[in-house]
């Protein structure tokens, strides 16, 4: 059983929004604090998860605009044909349960806590906390379940266990008399008093036995003594409680001993290196691939791919059309489907990008820079390291801090690509700024044409100027600069305006320090150039202030 479609009204900060799962079973969502990510899985959570929550429990900001009069609502529909539809008011408080997309009640109790669980870990990664024995703790959690599954006659074992253990306590020197003294003294001194008191052993319950366990870390140079867990690093930690989660979800969260369900986590890159991010990610997907449908909430590149669009989230808040001073969740998601249809609509010629190529088309390309996109507040697309690199330094020079203000500048590895991805980051809906270079070759100003909607002709800068802005008549959101031949032609440009030889001085210092190999670490030896420059009385840069001006109007 898969979760197909999720619906959720009037919930914490979401108005009203759905999607669809992802195929793959994972679901990454991305974006800024406070966007509402948590949210999203909470919802679901409520539903599928190990809490009962009653409506008194409900608090004011649990509500939209914390207004009671909102009615929640959360459906969940599944790819058996079941769904189920949580409201708290008007008389229909808790879960009611149906069997078909038309919502027709069902006369047996459809236990969806037991058929398709939640299994979350937030971002609170306080190990002690976790580790200690509340219900509503993961070690807490863990320990319900394994009460739950303790059979009668394990129960009737573990009994006929504790009585030999009793009979060899009284065997303890001095512990027998000490129960017959403490009952004695008790009613000495109350002797009025008709209760007495003595000192037994009551039969542990299977719970109680469950709280012996210990989490031990053993190091092979000391294995003689195991480590406390404050001694490991807060990386190592995490991974505890990770591996906690994932070891209670498929043991004990399955159903009928297959995996299904949600394994939920919060920022899961918390105190991880790169590396150990990406492998957990792969452990995760592992875990889908086995049938347990995942969603993750991030800031990390480490747990998304271009290749796999459609596993992406992107949470944002916009304006409330009703309430304009207020702002609600939304979840911008791309499906195959829909990018392939992008593709067709802007340019790509009919059968190069289809359902079964779409993704290939992307893996082909893939790497982890092109990741950043999809966090970007503003994202300016240019054709390489030279852009890249020098771009921040440029726009530094307006006040543009480009980390400070969420803004990417990424290299797409040449002109012919930026269309592939302006395609697939615009589906996303992320302000998109388009850069490259005026030099005449013809197949790739034809690509871009095409997919802009102008003519290629239009893309040549015209003599006597070094670099054009242009705004496509199709697509009036997207914004492009264009430079005459490329970034160095234009800077050399603007520097020489200055002071002749200006540029060559500076390029000359760049490649000095630097020792580039033939025509390598160009972006290098261009941050540089741009660096270096700003520091010289009456540096202005036209193609600077041109993109501040741009990123400032998406901002």
């Amino acid at each position: 059983m898969r979760l197909q479609r999720v619906k959720i009204k009037n919930f914490k900060s979401v108005k009203d929004l759905g999607f669809d799962f992802p195929e793959s079973g994972i679901l990454v969502l991305v974006g800024e604090n406070n966007s509402g990510k948590s949210n999203i899985i909470r919802a679901i959570d409520l539903i599928c998860g190990e809490a009962w929550i009653g409506k008194e429990k409900l608090e004011d900001h649990d509500y939209y605009l914390r207004d009671k009069s909102n009615e929640i609502e959360i459906d969940l529909f599944f790819d058996t044909g079941n769904s189920v539809h949580f409201s708290p008011n008007n008389g229909k408080w808790g879960v009611s349960c149906f069997d078909d997309w038309n919502q027709q009640r069902i006369n047996k109790f459809f236990q969806i806590k037991e058929i398709f669980p939640s299994t979350y870990l937030g971002a609170d990664r306080t190990l002690d906390k976790h580790l200690s024995f509340y219900d509503w703790t993961l070690i807490g959690r863990i320990r319900k379940a394994f009460h739950k599954n303790v059979t009668d006659d394990l129960k009737t074992r573990l009994d006929a266990k504790f009585s030999e253990l009793v009979e060899i306590f009284d065997q303890v020197p001095g512990f027998q008399s000490f129960k017959q003294d403490f009952s004695a003294n008790y009613k000495a001194l109350l002797p009025t008093f008709k209760t007495n008191l003595n000192v037994d052993f009551q039969p542990f319950t299977p719970s109680n036995y469950f709280k012996t366990m210990q989490i031990m870390g053993i190091d092979p140079q000391f294995a003689d003594k195991p480590l406390d867990l404050s001694e490991l690093g807060e990386g190592a930690r995490n991974l505890i409680l990770i591996a906690l989660l994932k070891s209670f979800a498929k043991n004990f969260k399955n159903h009928g001993g297959a995996l299904s369900g949600i394994l939920a986590l919060e920022e899961p890159e918390l105190f991880l290196h790169p590396q150990a991010r990406r492998h957990l990610f792969k452990e995760l997907r592992g875990l889908a691939e086995e049938g347990m449908q995942i969603i993750i909430s991030t800031h990390s590149d480490s747990f998304i791919d271009t290749e796999f669009f459609d596993e992406i989230g992107r949470v944002v808040k916009v304006e409330d059309d009703e309430h304009q001073d207020k702002l609600q969740t939304q979840l911008i998601t791309c499906s195959k489907q829909v990018l392939v249809d992008k593709c067709l609509a802007t340019g790509v010629p009919e059968g190069k990008a289809t359902l079964e190529s779409i993704t290939e088309y992307y893996r082909t390309t893939s790497n982890y820079r092109l990741n950043e996109g999809f966090f970007s507040r503003c994202l300016i697309l240019v054709e390489g390291e030279t852009e890249e690199m020098a771009f921040p330094e440029l726009l530094s020079e307006f006040d543009i801090d480009c980390d400070s203000m969420g803004i990417s500048i990424i290299g797409v590895n040449g002109k012919n690509q930026i269309p592939k991805y302006w395609r697939l980051y615009s589906q996303f809906q992320i302000p998109i700024i388009v850069v490259f270079d005026d030099d005449n070759t013809e197949n790739s100003n034809n690509n871009l044409a095409a997919c802009f909607g102008i003519d290629p002709n239009e893309i040549l800068v015209p003599n006597g100027n070094y670099f054009k802005t242009m705004i496509s008549t199709s697509l009036p959101n997207t914004e492009m600069v264009v430079m005459k031949k490329d970034f160095e032609t234009a800077i050399k440009y603007e520097l020489e305006q200055l002071e002749v030889g200006f540029y060559d001085q500076l390029d000359a210092e760049a490649k000095d320090l630097i020792k580039p190999i033939r025509n390598q670490q160009k972006g290098t030896v261009a941050r540089y150039i741009v660096r270096n420059a700003k520091l010289k009385e009456g540096f202005n840069s036209d193609i600077g202030l041109t993109l501040a001006k741009m990123v400032s109007s998406k901002l």
